[in-house]
């Protein structure tokens, strides 16, 4: 679920946004291999900002700073009140103590979309919080499953079943992790079928 600022909001004309959207997403992509590359093991506060700063640089003003009270953020077609302004950063630092720390005894594919829910749950910031913990998910992942970055990724995947994301994360809501869990181990093994697909139809060089 993604909250967004108005239009009048916007850094960049309406029509250029959704480009915008497709080119920083890949600019994530390459901050989280460059995150694998690099041989790093823990995300940070600083991570989520910069992956924040990364999604929407050039299309809205909040780019890598969490929310304050100066703006009011709800969530639409739920009854779910995000964290209190004051909270947030205590709250996606709590979510990534327990990652690594309580979480270490749930497997990665639950771990990463107890994540992408907190996230959801904890809206800290303006805009974009729903893609910056589907690749927060992703980073999981690819960190500790595979470093697996070919194929139509994870997060674009989950973005592309909507309906089943959000009811997914409205389960988490009432404690029942189990559809979104399910939802990320269907959209990863989609994922690796994309690239055993694509190494079947790759046609050997000649001779």
């Amino acid at each position: 679920m993604d909250n967004e600022y108005k239009d009048d909001k916007l850094l960049c004309p309406v029509e250029k946004k959704a480009d915008l959207e497709i080119a920083n997403q890949k600019l994530v992509v390459e901050y989280l291999a460059d995150f694998i590359n690099k041989g790093r093991t823990r995300i940070t506060e600083g991570d989520v900002l910069e992956i924040h700063r990364l999604t929407i640089e050039g299309i809205y003003p909040c780019a890598g700073t969490f929310r304050d009270a100066r703006t009011e953020v709800t969530i639409t077609g739920t009854d779910h009140r995000p964290a209190h302004p004051s909270q947030v950063r205590l709250e996606v630092n709590d979510m990534l103590e327990w990652h690594y720390g309580e979480g270490q005894n749930e497997s990665p594919i639950r771990r990463a979309a107890r994540v992408m829910w907190k996230l959801n749950a904890v809206h800290p910031f303006n805009g974009g919080n729903g893609r910056v913990a589907r690749s927060l998910a992703y980073l999981i992942i690819v960190s500790e499953v595979a470093p697996i970055f070919a194929g139509e990724p994870l997060p674009t995947k989950l973005k592309a079943r909507k309906d089943a994301y959000v009811d997914g994360l409205q389960a988490a809501d009432r404690g029942d992790l189990q559809p979104l869990e399910s939802l990320v181990l269907k959209c990863f093994e989609e994922q690796l079928s994309d690239i055993a697909r694509q190494a079947m139809s790759t046609k050997p060089a000649s001779q």
